[in-house]
């Protein structure tokens, strides 16, 4: 039996019913009637048996606190009292001082095993309340969830659910909101998980952190479990008894491990669930596979720095009016000395979580505008862009890095920062101001993957953008997707009335760039041109280019 259950059970004796209690008291005053029994066939009080009850009364005691082991004390002291001989043998009674003072002996006795015990169980029930409860819910918390022994049944799951903008509930709604939102999302927790499996008499919910819960269910009830749930959190809304619920993901494991085990693999696959925007995923051995592989990759990326394993593809982009290269968009390349050529997708989305996306943005900084200096010593002049996400954008510090480059003569005013739609903008004042100051330098800005994202007309109205890019996912099809057609073209009639211009990315044929002149369009960027392509070769394809002008 583990730790865990020993208190739980110490701490429910505390709560048991009187009738229980009753009972015990009848037992154990049974066995003192017994004992006294004995101690008079075996000769009277005085052999040293007589401490059998004061055992009893002492676990008495424990059992029944101050009072009950009082009262234990008085009843084993009447049984050896004045009618107990001191010897059986000859009738030889005992005297009375002698009776009293063990009547005394054992009432006290009793009485102060009873204080002992509830000392010590007023210890173990703050301290469990402290370390394996949640002082807000009350539910059982991470450490009581990682050290339980759970009895799991074939079909069991666990699923471990965290509600995502919590941090930022607080910061708009204060802290007394948070946590009532949590208490209520508790209840509701327990309602549909506890009360479901009240025949296994088990914890089946528990509060791992402030914004994370785990739930321990049948893996058969997955969909019912959670829609059940998400019901009665909308229903709440409803009633106006919560008027925010933010988003959240679940990951889902079998229970076929250690409790710490089956908490890894269910947050490995909420994870996957979150980058994947799944409602919930289940675990399999291949996300743990993948989630390291990515881990691995991460911690080798300063050593890619040093040993300049990392270097930039070129994507032009055509101005469609005038047929020229009107820029570059600079895309980093990872070539691993042992693995070959990494995919973007393999370690870029994995590093912007982490603190070494600054570190990396900084590097394909220095080297673009290094490059696109070289350019202009090979007459070629063009601009270049770089994806930057906007959390580094809006720490100052990038502000003043850029700005040094002044120091080195690179030619900021060709610089263009992309920043993706899909970035959260927490402050559009912080960010709009961050924006302006790198403009008054030089630099301009596009909103990259237009139409992917949730907040563009957002983006668009409060953001000093300068440039729109669209997504392939609307360009790809032009040609076929009357309703595409459509978005792209009102698209750029919104964005040229704003005072900004239009880059379609994706551009692949050459009817699709007919569709997009014809439409207005700025700019273009595809493989219709060419794929992204290392300097070298950028610089071949570009006189190539300039000597043919293709889409003029």
């Amino acid at each position: 039996m583990d730790i865990i259950a020993v208190i739980e059970k110490i701490i429910t004796w505390k709560k048991t019913s009187l009738v229980r209690k009753f009972l015990l008291m009848t037992l154990i005053i049974s066995i003192q009637l017994l004992i006294a029994f004995l101690i008079y066939d075996l000769g009277g009080t005085k052999n040293s048996y007589v401490y059998l009850e004061l055992s009893v009364i002492i676990v008495g005691g424990f059992v029944f606190g101050p009072l009950g082991g009082a009262f234990l004390g008085a009843t084993g002291g009447g049984f050896l009292g004045p009618f107990m001989p001191a010897d059986t043998a000859t009738m030889l009674m005992q005297d009375r001082s002698s009776w009293l003072f063990r009547l005394f002996y054992y009432i006290c006795t009793g009485y102060v095993s009873g204080i002992v015990i509830r000392y010590l169980l007023n210890i173990i029930d703050r301290l469990s309340s402290i370390t394996l409860y949640n002082s807000v819910t009350q539910l059982p918390n991470k450490k009581y969830f990682e050290n339980r022994s759970i009895k799991y049944d074939p079909e069991d799951r666990v699923a471990v659910i965290k509600f995502e903008e919590y941090p930022k509930m607080i910061e708009n709604f204060g802290i007394d909101y948070a946590t009532d939102f949590i208490k209520k999302i508790s209840v509701i927790l327990v309602e549909v998980f506890n009360k479901a499996d009240k025949k296994n008499n088990r914890q089946n919910v528990f509060h791992l952190e402030d914004d994370k819960f785990a739930v321990v269910f049948s893996g058969s009830e997955i969909k019912d479990c959670f829609k059940n749930t998400y019901k009665r959190i909308y229903n709440s809304i409803k009633r106006k008894e919560m008027e925010y619920f933010p988003s959240s993901f679940i990951g889902i494991s079998r229970c076929s491990e250690s409790n710490m085990q089956i908490f890894q693999n269910a947050e490995t696959a909420r994870r996957s669930a979150k980058k994947n925007l799944k409602f919930y995923e289940e675990y399999s051995p291949e996300l743990s596979k993948k989630s390291n592989k990515n881990f691995d990759l991460s911690l080798e990326i300063p050593r890619a720095i040093n040993n300049r394993e990392f270097f930039l593809c070129y994507h032009p982009k055509i101005n469609l009016s005038s047929g020229e290269v009107e820029g570059v968009e600079a895309l980093i390349r990872w070539n691993h000395p042992e693995k070959g050529l990494i995919p973007p997708d393999a370690f870029i989305p994995y590093i912007e979580k982490t603190a070494m996306i600054s570190k990396v943005t900084k590097w394909v900084l220095k080297t673009s505008l290094s490059e696109i200096k070289n350019m202009q010593s090979e007459n070629i002049n063009i601009n270049i862009s770089v994806n930057i996400p906007l959390k580094i954008l809006e720490n100052s510090k990038i502000i003043r890095y850029i700005d040094n480059y002044k120091k080195n003569q690179l030619p900021l005013h060709k610089l263009e920062l992309e920043i993706l739609e899909r970035d959260n903008v927490e402050n559009f004042r912080k960010t709009s101001s961050a924006m302006k100051i790198l403009k008054e330098i030089g630099v301009d800005f596009s909103l990259d993957d237009y139409g992917t994202g949730y907040s563009t007309l957002s983006y668009m109205q409060n953001l000093p953008f300068d440039k729109i890019k669209i997504d392939r996912m609307f360009t790809r099809d032009i040609e076929t997707n009357k309703k595409n057609r459509e978005l792209i073209g009102s698209t750029i009639d919104i964005v040229h009335t704003l005072g900004m211009e239009v880059v379609a990315e994706g551009v692949e044929t050459k009817e699709a760039l007919e569709i997009l002149k014809n439409m207005s369009c700025d700019y273009a960027q595809g493989y219709y041109f060419t794929k992204p392509i290392k300097y070298d070769d950028f610089i071949k394809w570009y006189r190539g280019y300039c000597t043919t002008k293709k889409p003029a």
